[in-house]
């Protein structure tokens, strides 16, 4: 059985990506149609015309609909099998149609013949945040972005400033030789369910991910490069090897001559982590500093010393960026935190939070009942009351 499903989410993988050969999808709706996989699911799975297996992404979409509401589908495995295993099964038969592949495990997984289960109703349309940002100049101008043309949006010392297709970006002035320039400091924020891209005057460029801010200068000085992070922002810093650039963010220090790394800081999560991706950091607290390589992760938990870890998941760490939650044996709390910056939603919960983890992507484009389905897969159900989303003890 194990050498089946394996081969099985292989055309699965291959179905999806409209790559598998007619002789793939004949030998894959075998294997679906085998004993052991469930009645429903097989019902389901045939509805896709044999005329036709690359069929229209709406007929795909009700197709899956139909999956994730059926609470049984499942691939029945030898009863050795761990309840997390079952559900590693259900999700990659369910949820490989959305093109999004998760796992599910669970310590306390819900019997199947558990009475009274509330199914979730999501009668709201909640929208997946998009590019907004709100721009405040030092003078106190405040500049709504995502309601704003593009162009020119205010000059400032050897600066102008551009709005360019949905990213902020700083270009170097024409100034007179010997002109004084006061330095002066903006502010761009992004609400719960908004992104922004920033270029700051040395071509560095960052991106900034929901409910975060970052503080900089309009132009930066001869001797360094400073600027102030809350929330998350991913950085490709340019290099300048007589300006150091540094990001001053929760008390901690990270210097840089010229490299691309991710700094995670929000105030409700356990920890800040700052990532590199590529060249050097050198990341400071109090009397600790550490050095890192790419591939390695800063973390910092409150009352605790700085610590490194290694061999972090890159793709997971810079997913917000690329459009996606990546998730690897993320916990329910961890994924609903993720779920609330950037959906601009409140979650709440009725009982104790469930003892579940997730993993593989969910595109950040995804609506909202996506999300929820995919809970419900590991029997996580919810309602929703406005903007608020709650998790049902149930």
């Amino acid at each position: 059985m194990d050498i089946q499903n394996t081969r099985l989410k292989i055309l699965l993988q291959r179905f999806h990506s409209k790559t598998a050969s007619q002789e793939e999808i004949d030998e894959l709706r075998s294997l679906i149609n085998r004993d052991g996989v469930d009645e429903e699911l097989k019902k389901i799975w045939n509805q896709v015309p044999e005329q036709d297996p690359f069929f229209s992404e709406e007929k795909s979409a009700q197709i899956l609909a139909g999956i994730l509401q059926h609470e049984s589908v499942v691939v029945v495995m030898p009863k050795k099998r761990k309840p997390a295993m079952l559900m590693a099964a259900a999700a990659v038969l369910a949820l490989v149609f959305a093109g999004t592949w998760l796992y599910f495990n669970t310590n306390d997984s819900a019997k199947p013949g558990t009475k009274n289960i509330v199914k979730t109703e999501h009668k709201q349309t909640i929208m997946p945040g998009s590019d907004k940002a709100i721009l405040t100049l030092s003078d106190g101008t405040v500049i709504v972005l995502d309601s704003t043309s593009n162009g020119t949006l205010a000059l400032q010392g050897n600066s102008k400033i551009i709005k360019l297709n949905d990213q902020v970006v700083y270009n170097k002035n024409n100034q007179q030789a010997g002109t004084a320039i006061e330095t002066t400091y903006n502010t761009l924020s992004t609400p719960r369910g908004g992104q922004y891209m920033l270029t700051l005057e040395d071509g560095t460029k960052v991106w900034l991910n929901a409910a975060s801010s970052i503080k900089y200068p309009s132009a930066f000085s001869a001797g360094e490069r400073t600027v102030e992070l809350t929330g998350e922002a991913y950085f490709e810093v340019a290099k300048d090897t007589e300006r150091p650039f540094s990001v001053q963010v929760n008390g901690v220090a990270v210097n840089v001559l010229g490299t691309h790394f991710n700094v995670m800081a929000y105030k409700n999560e356990e920890a800040t982590a700052i990532t590199l991706l590529e060249g050097a950091v050198n990341v400071t607290k109090d009397r600790d500093k550490v050095s890192l390589r790419p591939g390695q992760q800063a973390l910092l938990k409150t009352g605790a010393a700085l610590k490194v870890i290694n061999n972090v998941n890159l793709e997971e760490t810079v997913a917000w960026k690329n459009g996606y939650f990546q998730l690897d044996h993320t916990s329910l709390a961890v994924l609903m935190r993720q779920v609330e910056r950037w959906y601009n939603v409140d979650v709440m919960y009725e009982g104790k939070i469930p003892n579940r983890q997730f993993g593989g992507k969910i595109p950040r484009k995804s609506d909202i009942k996506d999300v929820i389905k995919i809970l419900e897969v590991s029997k996580v159900y919810s309602r929703a009351e406005g903007d608020k989303i709650i998790i049902l003890d149930k």
